[in-house]
């Protein structure tokens, strides 16, 4: 017998109309319903920049509603046709069922391969204009996220908190803040605390991730570390990140992107600060134990950059325990800057490695703890004292910026007690749980688009099986089987997040679909047989 293709047209146009109606009705439910945009955290919008948000996330919600339309057409098609005994008709002119599902087979390869577009690479590349829509306004974000009760984060090292703020009209990139109280922090130990007049911060916005940094005046704080208050003229805010409103996780990344940190996992941004934390930490390790080894033979030691120059003696000293600082007692300075010479001593001084960006932003500073200032005739008595910071060596800053990430993660000799040991193991389980996270977004991506075909096939063959001509029990049909799927196909990604579950995780994932797979072959059996 040839082949029907008049009626197969006929299925594929009824099986068209109400794909097509049902994704735009359905899109512009989920899409306009209010329900993604609670997922932004926005304040307020013009109707423009409205307008633009729904234009990004459109595709997000046709990710979404493309398989439950695909599904609720097929039903409600091959239902109504099953319902007027059309397929008794074909049966009986001989026409093989089995032809009759190559409109379905078409429509579900069709809203499989959108959706696997969608997913893996129209909704990150919208994401990605959504999060420079945002930016562009970075002033008025900081200014909502200052009259927050607990103020305004800069990276993992500062909490803000202002009466004022005021954006550059000419730099879009400046705000500047007045009246300001402010917390510093070093992991959860609070370091310093107090207020300033005023705070400028220079945003920058070159790269995906925006970066913060800045300048304080008329400081008046308290310095826990070194249990006293201090009162500071200006100090220096280094670059910290500033979180941004839209922020960069796996799930936003298009496919090529998850391939690439998939075979380079240091490369992705937490476990790139994760490993250059640790580089810092065993950056300050190797200086302190390089000056530590000039000072030992002769009790001697010399810090100089091009501007300054430092002798110094001392009678003992040792290292200090939490990041093995140096410290001394008894301490005679000769101190150089700029062609003009001064002799100091002080009954203790530590040496520490300033706190910058990077190993090269940072530098080696004295701190002198009841110092005596002796500038020719003039001797100056004071409770504390800083001298420089003068600036490493280039060549121990090449050697500590050449570790290799082996080196850094798996040291040979690791110093006494380890105390950086905490900050490797985070850093290796944040590369495991990177790997893990981006296996798993890589499984749901594909497990969801499969799980299209094998969905739609079975919507088909139960809308055949149970005659249903009603369009709501067609709907029910068709969504009970795709709410398993999703459901098994979350609750494999989510145990597949952890070490201990992650096998189970991509195993669940795949099961739902292999379940509806089953099903498949299952009911087209029974109704060739009917």
């Amino acid at each position: 017998m040839p082949f029907p293709w008049t009626l197969q047209r006929y299925i594929f146009r009824e099986m068209g109309k109400t794909f097509l109606l049902a994704a735009v009705a359905l899109t512009a439910v989920l899409g306009l319903g209010g329900g993604v945009l609670n997922m932004i955290k926005l304040g307020e919008a013009t109707p423009l920049q409205l307008a633009r948000l729904m234009a990004l996330l459109l595709p997000l919600a046709a990710a979404l509603t493309l398989p439950i339309a695909a599904l609720f057409s097929a039903a409600a098609t091959y239902g109504r046709l099953s319902a007027d005994n059309e397929f008794v008709a074909c049966r009986s002119s001989g026409i093989n069922l089995h032809v009759l599902f190559l409109p379905t087979i078409v429509l579900s390869l069709l809203s499989a391969g959108i959706s696997f577009g969608l997913t893996n690479y129209v909704i990150p590349g919208m994401v990605g204009n959504l999060e420079e829509l945002i930016k562009a306004d970075i002033g008025a974000i900081a200014q909502q996220r200052l009259a927050r009760a607990r103020g305004m984060a800069l990276g993992q090292s500062y909490r803000i908190t202002a009466d004022q703020s005021l954006v550059d009209p000419a730099n879009p990139n400046r705000i500047s803040l007045k009246h300001i109280a402010f917390v510093e922090v070093d992991g959860d130990e609070w370091v310093r605390f107090g207020t300033a007049r005023e705070l400028h911060l220079d945003f920058d916005r070159r790269e995906r991730r925006i970066r913060v940094a800045g300048w304080m005046t008329d400081l008046s704080y308290y310095d826990r570390k070194q249990g006293q208050f201090v009162e500071e003229r200006s100090q220096t805010i280094p670059t910290n990140e500033f979180e941004s409103p839209v922020t960069q996780k796996i799930k936003f990344l298009n496919l090529n992107e998850l391939l690439g940190y998939l075979s380079e996992p240091a490369e992705w941004c937490e476990v790139r600060e994760e490993i250059e934390k640790l580089r810092k930490g065993v950056g300050r390790w190797m200086i302190y134990d390089t000056l530590w080894g000039q000072w030992l033979p002769e009790r001697r030691l010399t810090l100089s950059d091009q501007r300054k120059q430092y002798h110094i003696r001392s009678e003992d000293g040792g290292r200090l325990p939490r990041e093995g600082g140096i410290e001394l007692t008894d301490v005679t300075i000769e101190e150089t800057k700029s062609g003009r010479r001064r002799s100091i001593t002080a009954q203790r001084a530590t040496i520490e490695v300033t706190r910058g960006d990077t190993i090269a932003e940072s530098g080696i500073r004295i701190e002198l703890r009841n110092a005596r200032l002796s500038d020719g005739a003039v001797v100056i008595e004071r409770n504390k004292e800083v001298l420089g910071p003068v600036a490493i060596a280039p060549e121990l800053i090449t050697r500590i910026e050449g570790l290799t990430e082996q080196e850094l993660l798996h040291p040979v000799a690791a110093p006494p007690g380890d105390p950086l040991a905490e900050w490797r193991e985070r850093a290796i389980e944040a590369q495991g749980e990177t790997v893990r996270r981006i296996v798993g977004a890589i499984n749901e991506r594909l497990a969801f688009s499969v799980s299209v075909f094998v969905l739609v096939i079975l919507g088909a063959a139960l809308g055949i099986i149970f005659r249903g001509s009603h369009v709501m029990a067609a709907f029910g049909i068709s969504f009970v089987p795709l709410l398993f799927v999703i459901i098994m196909i979350v609750m494999g990604k989510q145990m597949a997040h952890n070490a201990a579950t992650y096998g189970s995780g991509l195993l669940l994932m795949w099961s739902g679909i292999l379940v509806v797979a089953g099903l498949d072959v299952w009911t087209l059996t029974r109704v060739l047989r009917r």
